[in-house]
């Protein structure tokens, strides 16, 4: 992340004077904030798994670049960045299960790379969605039909009557609405496609009610009839994916032969080397047997997570997503086999997120295992993650031992650094302490600061102000320390003022506790100002402070700054 943020704003700008050049912009020096730990009103991003690929989040406002948010796995405690003013269309991220509410995100217009969200599944066209999950995981809950597009047709207004029936949730109601255009209007430019509408109306409505023979031998009939006689029908693809979930919703009330049909179709998973044309049905008929057999699909898993072709790997993502949804030792040692041999990093890493999630004696071991043997960083990374997310002590101890050895790489000891810092508990703390002390990576302090400052607890300020105060430390490990005690609002003015008195020859420091003071909303904060402003010995302080003081929106900055210049 660039670590200077440039404070473009003028003197006397709040003030109402006219702006200032580009020119005579200050700048400022703001601790990196490497994996942020908080961000204000993201509470709800808690269960989106991997986000890993958060690097565009330029244009919040006057952060600068934040380049670098490379873990920002579960994003379980985004609390404190109140100044990510655009940061509202993240609340209803609650559930990656559930993303029926993703209709806020158009104002995020620097997000420009979401390429990895693993947990997702398949989110299909997402144009005429209202989204969610149904019961095969699959994102079809809430689909809508397009919107009319032919007004001179005599049955477009039975078309949209049922559409909005199912916009509604009344798919008992659709499903008749769309029977009837089709049985009134069969050369409707709506008709073909009305019958695969009825007939996915029909299977929500028993998805939410309860599957009956015969309304699923409706749905089938429908979409036979719109294959003989409507086979150019748009949804024409759109039902062969269709006719396998209700053949594995017929299996699971008890049809033999549909149940036979959907083993049959899933077992050709397994054969040849790259997904065709009828992997999407199949991979419906795998899902549909992990509902009614699951001890059927895993051999068939087994297979398909066996290919080593680069034209499988997104197969192989939803086979080890589909494993993991099955609890037990055998999942687990599946999807440790995979992450610890298949060739596809991302499939090694889809099988480490699952594996960390799947509270299985084996997880911690083998997580350990992948993180100190492995070579994959982008692995590893997930490793430490996904042991993050474990509640038994061992998996943090595991991280412990990560983070104490310095053959690893830095950045990766961080990372660890930054999820121990998550559990805010006092050993964690105090672990982080005395690790301060033991280790010389700049960045490991910075990391340690950053981490101990999520506590949010007197001891924790008390810490960092220490390390602001002792002049052994590292300059940047100093600014760095009193930068996130000033967030946590336990350090008053006097010993803010009294800092930067002592502070004397320290020009670097003095320069970060003006800009401090200028975030402060107490009264004495300008004072400060206007004190520096009139007898600090050094002319370029004195200009910061008078800068800063022109962003105030105190009647005495304004007045003091007026009698300067009338002088």
């Amino acid at each position: 992340m660039n670590r200077t943020l440039k404070m473009i704003v003028a003197v006397l700008g709040t003030a109402g004077a006219p702006a200032a050049r580009v020119a005579d912009a200050q700048q400022v020096e703001v601790p990196r904030i490497g994996a942020l730990g908080k961000l204000s009103g993201l509470e709800g991003l808690a269960s989106l798994g991997d986000l890993a690929s958060l690097k565009s989040l330029a244009s919040l406002e006057s952060l600068g670049s934040l380049e670098s948010l490379g873990t920002l796995e579960s994003l379980g405690s985004l609390k404190s960045l109140a100044s990510l003013k655009s940061n509202a269309a993240f609340e209803q991220l609650a559930s990656s299960r559930d993303l029926a509410s993703l209709q806020g995100l158009g104002a995020l217009r620097s997000l420009a790379s979401l390429p990895e969200v693993l947990s997702f599944g398949d989110l299909g066209d997402i144009d005429g969605y209202l989204l969610s999950r149904d019961d095969h995981g699959r994102g079809i809950s809430r689909r809508l039909p397009p919107a009319s597009w032919n007004p001179q047709d005599p049955a477009d207004s039975l078309w949209r009557e049922a559409r909005a029936a199912v916009s509604d949730g009344d798919y008992r109601a659709a499903a008749r609405l769309f029977a009837r255009l089709v049985d009134r209007y069969p050369r409707s430019d709506y008709a073909g496609d009305a019958l695969y509408w009825q007939a996915w109306s029909i299977y929500k409505n028993g998805q939410e009610n309860g599957h009956t023979r015969g309304a699923l031998d409706n749905a089938l009939a429908a979409l036979d009839r719109q294959a003989e006689d409507y086979p150019n029908a748009r949804t024409r693809n759109d039902a062969r994916d269709l006719r396998t979930r209700v053949r594995s919703a017929q299996a699971g009330i008890g049809n033999g032969i549909a149940a036979r049909d959907i083993r049959d179709s899933a077992a050709l998973l397994a054969k040849g080397s790259c997904r065709g044309d009828d992997d999407d049905v199949r991979i419906a008929a795998l899902q549909g047997l992990m509902q009614m057999d699951a001890e059927s699909a895993l051999p068939i898993l087994r297979q398909v997570l066996a290919k080593r072709d680069a034209c499988s790997v997104e197969l192989r993502k939803q086979a080890v997503f589909m494993v993991s949804q099955k609890r037990g030792e055998e999942s687990s040692r599946i999807l440790l086999e995979v992450a610890r041999t298949d060739p596809s990093g991302d499939v090694r890493a889809d099988a480490i997120q699952w594996l960390g999630q799947s509270r299985s004696d084996i997880a911690i071991p083998a997580l350990d295992s992948i993180l100190n043997s492995g070579s994959d960083n982008d692995v590893r990374e997930k490793a430490i993650f996904a042991l993050s997310q474990q509640r038994d002590p061992s998996a943090g101890q595991v991280i412990r031992r990560f983070v104490e050895n310095e053959r690893m790489p830095d950045d990766l000891r961080a990372n660890g650094i930054f999820w121990l810092g998550q559990r805010r508990d006092g050993a964690s703390a105090e672990y982080l302490r005395q690790l301060y002390s033991r280790t010389r990576s700049e960045q490991l302090h910075e990391s340690i600061i950053q981490a101990i400052s999520q506590s949010k607890s007197s001891d924790a300020s008390k810490w960092l102000f220490d390390i602001a105060s002792d002049r052994d430390q590292p300059i940047e490990s100093r600014k760095n320390a009193l930068f996130w005690a000033s967030q946590q609002h336990q350090i008053d003015f006097a010993q803010l003022s009294a800092f930067y008195d002592n502070a004397k020859g320290q020009g670097d420091l003095q320069e970060h506790v003006i800009w401090l003071l200028s975030q402060r909303r107490e009264a004495e904060a300008t004072d400060k100002l206007i004190d520096i402003a009139q007898h600090d010995p050094d002319k370029e302080r004195r200009k910061n402070a008078i800068f800063w003081l022109g962003q105030k929106k105190d009647p005495r900055a304004l007045k003091f700054l007026s009698d300067l210049i009338s002088r």
